[in-house]
């Protein structure tokens, strides 16, 4: 998770179509910024503490060597270990995360400064109640054209005991191939051939990524505690996601109100604070405290959830056109072609004995990210 800092120095620096502008601000650097969570349904929990950057030039800067511990109501605690990235984290089992009880984050760095987080009680989850998809047509923001997709929905239907408030988290995973496969390739141009250990070594990939965008609804000012057609994330047919089968996975979390007024500040900062007249966005505010002084400015927050997943599955729809990423194979020649770039690679129509060529990011599935081996789930 990336801390609040990072995220506002990338809102901030930014370039507009038509001139740059440079705001006369004064930047406040090497402030804290504490960021955890106690998630029940997730055996490893993550704490991230850090320090702000300048804007011109926003970094991962990791307060190493901290003490990290989370403390409940009880007086059970659970300490944390430091990784090499600079995270800090520990494994707890569910059966050790208690609904209903509070719980605390307390951080102490290398020069003593003591951070705590208020009381988050960890509420019941509820299941994630239905996900599908609709197409839909929608207009591409930044170069206007429209586009044709599917369209992610979630349905909500919790009892009133439940929390109000919720927090969707997606992964997405996809089946995609190359242009064709791989008969040989020349390194240089000397143009000996070499040939890969089978000709679909790098021809089908899988990938997975998480989307980044923030999700976030509230049921509190509705009779019951249901919503339909809560929208998610949209995939156009303008991309490889869809060619072959698409699944995502729906993580569903609920939190507390001041949880939920958090992560809703943070899609305003760094979603939909979008040009010079939409509404300024303001610092979430954090639940984080220096304990000796409390005038300090803490970024970041602790929260507690109890999270739920459902994942959805969608084989090629034959009547959907995907476009997919331009990938055009050319006949070879060495008059064209023998100078490179290389490495080069080429495909021999079976048929024809044509030979024919492309861009490497065309042939090479893993150079767009992907692998060669499906997830363990994939069917």
């Amino acid at each position: 998770m990336l801390a609040p800092a990072v995220f506002f120095a990338l809102l901030m620096n930014f370039s507009s179509c038509i001139e740059p502008y440079t705001a006369d601000v004064e930047e406040a650097t090497d402030l804290i910024s504490v960021e955890g969570s106690i998630i029940r349904g997730e055996l490893v929990q993550t704490v991230v503490v850090t320090r702000t950057s300048a804007m011109v030039n926003p970094q991962f800067l990791p307060v190493r060597d901290c003490m990290v511990e989370v403390v409940d109501d009880q007086g059970a605690g659970f300490l944390f270990n430091e990784n090499p990235d600079g995270t800090y984290t520990r494994t707890i089992p569910d059966e050790m995360l208690k609904i209903g009880r509070k719980y605390q984050l307390r951080v102490t760095t290398p020069r003593g400064e003591r951070y705590e987080s208020s009381y988050e009680r960890l509420n019941s989850g509820t299941e994630v109640d239905s996900v599908y998809y609709r197409v839909e047509d929608r207009i591409d923001k930044v170069a206007g054209e429209e586009l044709t997709g599917l369209q992610f929905y979630v349905d909500l239907e919790a009892a009133d005991s439940i929390s109000r408030y919720y927090r969707w988290s997606l992964e997405e995973t996809y089946e995609y191939t190359s242009v064709a496969p791989i008969s040989y390739y020349y390194l240089d141009e000397s143009l000996e051939q070499y040939y890969p250990e089978y000709d679909t070594e790098f021809f089908r990939c899988w990938k997975t990524a998480g989307i980044k965008d923030l999700f976030l609804s509230s049921t509190k000012n509705l009779v019951m505690n249901e919503k339909k057609m809560i929208p998610l994330n949209y995939v156009s047919t303008e991309s490889d996601r869809l060619k072959i089968k698409y699944s995502l996975l729906i993580r569903q979390y609920t939190m507390s109100e001041n949880a939920y007024r958090y992560w809703l500040n943070h899609k305003i900062a760094t979603q939909e604070a979008g040009g010079l007249y939409t509404q300024q966005p303001g610092q979430p505010v954090s639940n984080i405290v220096n304990v000796d002084d409390s005038t300090e400015q803490v970024l970041g927050f602790f929260w507690a959830s109890h999270k739920t997943e459902q994942r959805l599955t969608i084989p090629r729809i034959n009547d959907l056109p995907v476009f997919g990423d331009p990938c055009d194979l050319v006949e070879f020649s060495f008059a064209d072609h023998g100078k490179g770039p290389f490495p080069m690679y080429i495909w021999v129509d079976p048929m024809s004995g044509i030979r024919y060529t492309s861009n490497r990011f065309c042939f090479v599935c893993t150079l767009k990210g992907g692998e060669t081996q499906p997830p363990d789930w994939w069917e």
